[in-house]
């Protein structure tokens, strides 16, 4: 069974956060929260969100993805912090999956690990990405190698079915969509 390991950082985007973790769930993906902070942060909105772990405990496992929700407040605390910074950095460089949604891409930046790529994000940010990667590209969820990112609330269930269909297989990615009635195709 695949692994799939969620960073809640203070300021997580609600939806982002618990949309991917609900479709990677139905996918099949063994998915574990885990607090870079204290283990219930409140959301970009206000919202109560809990961890299952503590990112200390589990950054030096092997996950086969990787995923960073955004919010202004999120993205802001993982560009600022070392162990999220670390987590990123060593999952981009063994070649496994990275997912970054809306405005956590910004937590590239510190260490370069943006250059050479190509990505998305909260469109409000292109400015500030744009210098800082190959090229910023205007689409719903962006693959670029082991990297992908995508623009926000509105973009989570796309990014959550991509992950699947390469964590799991695309039949599955599909069949998830269709039980959540969600239109969906691998290109998205």
């Amino acid at each position: 069974m695949p692994k799939c390991l969620i960073i809640l950082n203070p300021g997580a985007e609600e939806i982002e956060t618990l949309a991917v973790a609900d479709i990677l769930c139905r996918a099949g993906v063994e998915v574990s929260i885990a607090a870079s902070a204290e283990t219930t942060v409140a959301g970009s909105r206000g919202l109560p969100l809990s961890a299952s772990c503590k990112l200390a405990d589990v950054a030096q496992e092997q996950w086969d993805a990787v995923y960073l929700p955004g919010g202004f407040g999120s993205a802001e605390y993982a560009r600022d912090t070392n162990a999220v910074q670390d987590v990123i950095e060593q999952q981009l460089t063994s070649g496994r999956i990275m997912a970054i949604i809306c405005a956590s891409p910004m937590a590239l930046i510190p260490r370069g690990l943006g250059k050479g790529k190509r990505i998305t994000c909260y469109p409000a940010l292109r400015e500030t990405l744009e210098p800082e990667v190959q090229a910023w590209v205007d689409q719903p969820v962006v693959w670029d190698g082991n990297l992908v990112t995508s623009q926000g609330p509105g973009t989570a269930m796309a990014l959550g079915l991509s992950l699947a269909a390469k964590l799991v297989d695309t039949a599955t990615a599909q069949q998830v969509a269709s039980d959540m009635l969600v239109a969906w195709s691998p290109a998205d």
